[in-house]
């Protein structure tokens, strides 16, 4: 404490003349506190050396390396007071290799704040990625809205650590202007960058959206994919706009669209994805059906009524969903048995065999008396592979009742129709 005691004494005048008034030897035992002092030696020097400002800047600087985190906190703290002074030497250990050093030299530029600004912008262009990551980084925590625009060239730095930390940085900016590059950044050959940028596009919420829609018809491959990916992050925020989507002239945004209303798994979605089911485009109709048996229990009731009504292009996907989905169509499928159109219950037995659920087996037995014999034939296929499914003796011991029609002789070899 005597350093200190000594060096606080002497501060007592007018500023002018604070320098003039300490004596020599303070000061040089000051700085070999810094160097060789005990760690209380070195945080009181610390202490002192922050009040006697910009000739001290390069010790404060060295104590950064101090293998005592309250040194080195200490010093960087005193040289954020310091200011513009002391923000070149900081920024340049924002290279070091020490990721301890690395860290407290960028928590005193941030602390310098509105004076370290320039020189951080500045820093974006230097020769070390090091330093160019870390001036990113500070950049966004500061929240400068001027370093937008220098920050969204840095996307296009060689480095991808540059690249992923101006990713970041803009996240926090929260600018509109960095849509478009961030959704280009979606392609980048290094996944951490994706990834930044993906996130920085998903706290952009609702102001992103309509340019990610957009991005479902981006021609490479993996931004339509990764666009898709951060709208599902966005969530319902996003549900209206992708509704909208699935009626977009591009198909390539319609199959994109119901793909991610598919992840979100809202049920607004519902009426707009059972429309798409008869999309002229067969990929646009596939995403379709795996979006609606991803939504599961609440799809049910309108696909059946699709199923029931509509075209062949419409009942086939709609099969392919309800099929996809199990058991838990088995009971509205099933009252469908009844229907007075033939065709829509030899339809329906055909889709309960396929699902296999052992609930359909009394509907389906019933089925066997139909007056139609193609409804009385996909009954008894349907039997025989629930049967085969879930094993003889979960669905009772009697005798497998004999296909309607045929020859005991020939049990088993009626055609079952070879499409949907």
């Amino acid at each position: 404490m005597s350093i200190f005691r000594s060096l606080k004494g002497a501060l007592g005048g007018d500023s002018a003349h604070q320098m003039d008034e300490v004596e020599r030897e303070d000061v040089e035992s000051v700085r070999r506190a810094l160097a060789y002092g005990d760690v209380e030696a070195r945080w009181n020097a610390i202490r002192a050396a922050g009040e006697l400002g910009d000739a001290f800047i390069d010790p404060l600087v060295n104590a950064l390396k101090d293998e005592h985190w309250i040194v080195r906190r200490g010093a960087g703290e005193t040289l954020a007071r310091i200011g513009l002074p002391a923000v070149p030497p900081l920024i340049e250990m924002l290279g070091s290799e020490d990721e301890s050093v690395r860290q407290e030299a960028m928590r005193a530029c941030a602390r310098a704040g509105e004076p370290a600004v320039d020189s951080l912008i500045r820093a974006l262009s230097r020769e070390n990625p090091a330093i160019r990551r870390g001036a990113a980084e500070i950049l966004g925590e500061m929240q400068v809205q001027a370093a937008t625009g220098p920050l969204i060239e840095t996307l296009k730095d060689s480095d991808p650590g540059v690249r992923r930390e101006a990713a970041a940085a803009l996240k926090l900016l929260g600018s509109e202007e960095a849509i478009a590059p961030l959704i280009s950044l979606l392609g980048d050959e290094s996944g951490y960058v994706r990834i930044s940028a993906a996130e920085a596009l998903c706290s952009l919420g609702g102001r992103s959206i309509d340019p990610l829609v957009a991005a479902l018809a981006h021609p490479q491959p993996e931004i339509r994919q990764r666009a898709g990916l951060a709208l599902a992050s966005i969530g319902t925020l996003a549900v209206e706009p992708l509704i909208a989507a699935l009626s977009h002239g591009d198909s390539l945004v319609r199959q994109g669209a119901a793909g991610v209303l598919g992840r979100i798994g809202d049920p607004r979605a519902i009426p707009g994805l059972i429309r798409v089911l008869g999309d002229k485009e067969r990929k646009v109709r596939q995403e379709a059906v795996r979006a609606l048996a991803a939504l599961g229990y609440p799809a049910i009731t309108p696909l059946v009524a699709a199923f029931r009504e509509g075209d062949v292009v419409v009942r086939n996907c709609t099969m392919e969903a309800l099929w996809l989905i199990g058991g838990p169509a088995t009971r509205p499928l099933l009252e469908l048995l009844s229907d007075q159109n033939s065709e829509v219950r030899r339809r329906t037995a055909l889709l309960l065999g396929e699902i296999g659920d052992a609930a359909a087996v009394d509907g389906l037995t019933r089925l066997l008396s139909d007056q139609v014999p193609s409804v009385r034939r996909e009954g008894f296929e349907a039997l025989e592979k629930i049967r085969k499914k879930q094993g003889e003796g979960s669905l009772g011991t009697g005798p497998v009742p004999r296909q309607p029609d045929q020859d005991p002789e020939k049990q088993g070899e009626g055609k079952k129709p070879g499409s949907w």
